[in-house]
């Protein structure tokens, strides 16, 4: 069965059969317990590789026939993955190349995972491993996947990796001259004469604040990545074209732009582990939830359609400082979120807990025990009748016409900025931001620079610090043609290579926004000003620019030298409205703010005013509302009053 036709969402978990091979009756067993919890697909062979080739070219795949096959027999699908995040030892001992060499230039020794040089040999051998899974499998009628690789991450500086490094920059730049203009590296004598004097960043022993350099460095190695993806990809396909493929994404700082990566890919999927009830961090559950669908409304966009919870945990994970069970109801709580968000699917890293290795106690649907009789059990055997329950809803995904950008190569280049504070907190600015927009219970998506614009009436751009080519016209055009945009302060600062523009931010748009800016004053972490906005007092944080103003002043800063300077402006500009924030806010301001650009765009949204902790999401007309706190909350929509307990959900 192709994948597109199945009606029902998938529900399944990482299967490592390959662990207990010596176990026939386990296996035997798993089936059984599969079927009474709803399950319908399993992720297989994704650290099998010494299994598969125990030694250089002896391959063994019978004990896998067996497994699909029975799999198969009993309604049970398979995502196939390729092996490559996970080397055997033979293959680094052979080849000791193969090993990631890290920034201090050293090369590692076996082991972990995930460590290995994305050139050279290494890519041969996968290639050939892949090729024999696909050539075996790619028609067997139970794959309705490839999972290709496993949360890639990792950068390698070896000489093969230098050397492909200068390639990329003389592909980019032509010349060497133009380089150093491109990086300003008359400063500090960084002047190159020759490409071969380039080498990639290293904080411990060599460059560390040529931000230029650092800034290609990471697109270098994030298209090295896709480009290693890819190969994999193209080898899978060569044998069945109608299998889709994806990759299981997990972080948005992993070292890979995955907005380009998308490009290759024909499903998004993602690994989500929120730090539910908190253990040392001192975040809300409110908090966990926000991060988590951002990241579901992330990955939805990324496609414009649904994308696959390829990971979750079913009870406890293993990987933080402290680590909590999951309270009663959470889990059916959570496996929702990700559904109203979009999700195809809800899947659990892993099945069964293995007996050894460094995940042997992470959460999985059945424990050491073997048995059906746990809570968890019963909890993913829950959320599996009641996927089957809202079927109808599998490829469906909801309405939307508001956007944050959230950019990774303007994050990428942030980075390299040495000023104001250390800490700019670009991914709690953001996170803050589009918190805002979900209190007020609208859809956002989650792009790029590069995506079309024209599709929405509302974007908000935080920081958006560095401006490439063509996005100040794109944003110009957006707004002329009647769209409202919500700029930050510490945007239009830089190009592209992070070389500051000759003028007052924001580059290129003083005249659209009617701002330009003069300082930024920084405050540190306990201090803040005030802002005075439609008649109330808000905190400003963090930042704090002082900028003249052609604009309508809509919010002014109440203390210090420039007290009565404008904090908040909006500006027609042809059918639109552009509006600047000045400085950091307190989460107040951005609810109530946000309340009125929504207002005033026609942004789609739930017409409910914000019930504290309650989440609300909309898919293919169907609303979930979703409690994220322990005390009972009451939610009115169409003069209904809907009556949520503690870590409860409806569906409407």
């Amino acid at each position: 069965m192709k994948l597109e036709e199945m009606k029902c969402f998938l529900h399944g978990a990482d299967y490592n059969p390959d662990q207990w091979l010596d176990r026939p009756a386990i296996l035997k067993e798993d089936i059984r317990l599969m079927k009474k919890a709803g399950v319908n697909v399993v992720s297989l062979g994704i650290f099998a590789w010494s299994t598969y080739e125990p030694n250089e070219g002896v391959f063994n795949f019978k004990w896998l026939d067996n497994i699909i096959d029975t799999l198969y027999k009993n309604g049970i699908y398979v995502i196939l993955s390729t092996p490559s995040s996970a080397i055997p030892p033979w293959l680094s001992k052979k080849y000791p190349e193969v090993m990631l060499t890290k920034a201090d230039r050293v090369r590692r020794i076996h082991g972990d995972r995930s460590f290995f040089c994305k050139s050279g040999i290494y890519r041969k051998k996968v290639e050939i491993i892949d090729r024999q899974l696909a050539e075996r499998y790619a028609r067997h009628p139970a794959l309705i996947m490839w999972h290709i690789s496993n949360e890639m991450y990792g950068n390698c500086h070896c000489q093969t990796c230098q050397q492909k490094f200068r390639e990329w920059l003389k592909q980019k730049y032509r010349t060497i001259d133009n380089l150093n203009k491109q990086y300003w590296s008359a400063f500090w004598s960084h002047g190159y004469s020759d490409w071969d004097e380039i080498e990639s960043p290293s904080a411990s022993i060599g460059e560390s604040t040529l931000s230029p350099l650092a800034v290609d460095y990471n697109r270098f190695y994030s298209d090295v990545s896709i480009d290693f993806l890819n190969m994999e990809i193209n080898t899978v396909k060569e044998y069945n074209s109608d299998i889709p493929v994806t990759t299981n994404m997990f972080h948005h700082n992993c070292g890979i732009n995955y907005q380009k990566l998308s490009d290759k890919l024909d499903v998004i999927s993602w690994d989500s582990y929120p730090r539910w009830h908190c253990g040392t961090d001192k975040t809300t559950e409110w908090d966990n939830a926000v991060r988590a669908a951002f990241d579901f409304d992330y990955c939805r966009t990324l496609k414009q359609k649904p994308f696959y919870l390829m990971e979750s945990v079913p009870s406890v994970p293993s990987q933080f400082e402290v680590c909590k069970l999951k309270r009663p109801k959470m889990h059916m709580l959570s496996a929702m979120q990700a559904v109203a968000f979009g999700s195809n699917s809800v899947q659990y890293f892993q099945w069964r807990k293995g007996r050894g290795g460094y995940e042997k106690f992470h959460g999985a649907v059945v424990g050491h025990d073997g048995t059906e009789n746990t809570r968890v059990f019963n909890d993913v055997k829950e959320v599996g009748k009641k996927l089957t329950d809202i079927s109808e809803l599998k490829g469906t995904t909801g309405k939307c016409n508001a956007a944050i950008i959230f950019d990774w190569e303007n994050m990428r280049v942030l980075e390299g900025e040495v000023a104001l504070k250390r800490n700019k907190n670009f991914h709690e600015i953001i996170y803050k931001h589009y918190e805002a927009l979900l209190k007020n219970y609208a859809s956002v998506d989650i792009i790029s620079v590069d995506d079309d614009f024209s599709r929405y009436k509302m974007i908000a751009a935080p920081s958006l610090y560095s401006l490439k080519p063509g996005i100040s016209d794109k944003i110009r055009e957006f707004i002329e043609n009647g769209g409202h945009f919500v700029l930050t302060y510490n945007s239009g600062i830089v190009n592209e290579n992070d070389i500051a523009f000759e003028c007052f931010p924001p580059y290129s748009l003083n005249d659209v926004f009617g701002v330009e800016c003069e300082e930024t004053d920084a405050l540190a972490a306990d201090d803040y000003n005030e802002i005075v906005y439609a008649g109330k007092i808000y905190k400003a944080l963090d930042f704090c620019e002082l900028i003249h103003t052609s604009a309508e002043v809509v919010g002014e800063y109440a203390t210090d030298f420039y007290a009565g300077k404008a904090a908040v402006t909006k500006k027609q500009y042809g059918k639109g409205a552009a509006y600047y924030l000045a400085c950091h806010t307190d989460d107040e301001f951005l609810h109530d703010f946000y309340h009125n650009v929504i207002s005033e765009a026609g942004v789609y949204k739930i017409d409910v005013d914000y019930v504290q902790d309650v989440m609300i999401k909309e898919r293919n007309g169907h609303i979930f509302l979703m409690n994220f706190s322990t005390e009972q909350r009451s939610v009115h929509i169409d003069d209904k009053k809907y009556t949520l307990d503690g870590y409860d959900y409806l569906i409407l």
